[in-house]
């Protein structure tokens, strides 16, 4: 039978997408998921800043209230009133989407690697583009250990050591997921892809500096290029969804939270209406995030002390606000707390003058 739905990609958001859609007993056709390598996002972290009123839906499995950004003579230290800092791991995601994909009938997954376009009535592609085509690149290695005793890391680190590099910023990251779990991740915003065995070197020679050996083992380890905006689309088949369509902050990489929302929301209408409405980010949001990615570009040297005005003269909920694109009122507090100087020489490319 022909389908109703072909997904294309089992990831975050092909099996966002197939999970809403399992809520609903009848479909009106067969609804297929092609994913070569379903386990790949076993190794995939996600974390994003949410309200309390959203906790059921997101699932986060360790929330914080505290975060961080720090680099050569300041720190910044928040603590979230309205938001709260959360993080699932993709083992977990996977795993509840498996169950309730599983359970429904009209649902099947095929471990396969599609290259041409799915006959179906609606085809959604979640494939990622290559680092080429990305306007500015999120790489980052990960290493998470595990300690015998707790590590008393109560802070989230969300920028820590920030420097310019010559391509961008560099930043560790130190995300607390237990009392005696940490996840250790050096982060570079560039321009060109980053050496991914750099990185994981770096997180080698932080754990061995900052911890006695004996004290932790190491449990996993990740890796990826994440787009930060693209300076050219790829074909889709289909529909895009995912990073692909641009759900992934074009200023910060976050995604989870905007992915399980508006997969949610697109389920709904092709259950009640058997149509879509494509994932589109308001302009208000692309216009501050481009202006973002060209400060990164063309004055990284200037970043560090940009990014430590950012979150002092916005605080901690104004801040989490812009981080995850919340709501049109937020997106307009955040612009008005901002500091105006350097993204109005921006607007004008007159980065000389930052």
């Amino acid at each position: 039978m022909r389908p109703w739905i072909h997904i294309i990609g089992g990831g975050l958001s092909g099996l966002s997408l197939a999970e809403s859609l399992s809520k609903y007993p009848k479909f009106p056709g067969p609804v297929v998921i092609s994913e070569p390598k379903i386990t790949n996002l076993n190794e995939r972290t996600f974390s994003f800043w949410f309200t309390k009123p959203e906790e059921s839906f997101l699932r986060p499995q360790h929330v914080s209230d505290r975060w961080s950004i720090s680099g050569d003579g300041f720190q910044v230290k928040h603590r979230g009133q309205r938001f709260s800092y959360g993080t699932i791991m993709g083992k977990t995601v996977l795993s509840a989407a498996l169950k309730a994909v599983e359970a429904h009938p009209q649902i099947t997954i095929r471990e396969e690697r599609v290259s041409s376009m799915p006959d179906a009535d609606h085809v959604f592609d979640c494939r990622p583009q290559g680092p080429d085509t990305f306007s500015l690149i999120q790489s980052f290695a990960g290493t998470e250990i595990v300690f015998h005793l707790p590590h008393g890391v109560e802070s989230v680190g969300l920028m820590r050591s920030l420097e310019a590099t010559s391509t961008g910023i560099r930043f560790l990251y130190l995300l607390p997921l237990s009392q005696r779990r940490l996840l250790i991740e050096h982060t570079e915003f560039t321009s060109v892809p980053a050496d991914l065995d750099k990185l994981s070197e770096m997180n080698q020679v932080f754990i061995a500096q900052e911890f006695p050996l004996g004290a932790y083992e190491v449990t996993r380890v990740e890796a990826a290029h994440i787009p930060m905006g693209f300076k050219k689309r790829e074909s889709a088949f289909g529909i895009p969804l995912g990073s692909r369509a641009g759900m992934a902050r074009n200023a910060t990489g976050y995604g989870y939270r905007t992915i399980r929302y508006t997969t949610h929301r697109m389920a709904q209408e092709l259950i009640e209406k058997n149509e879509i409405t494509p994932y589109r980010s308001p302009r208000l949001v692309s216009w501050a995030d481009n202006l973002f990615i060209e400060l990164i570009k063309n004055r990284p040297e200037a970043m560090p002390a940009v990014l430590a005005q950012l979150a002092r003269n916005m605080g901690p909920d104004n801040f989490a606000a812009f981080m995850t694109s919340y709501s049109l009122t937020d997106i307009l507090r955040v612009l008005w707390t901002a500091p105006m100087k350097p993204f109005l020489l921006a607007w004008f490319g007159l980065y000389r003058w930052i």
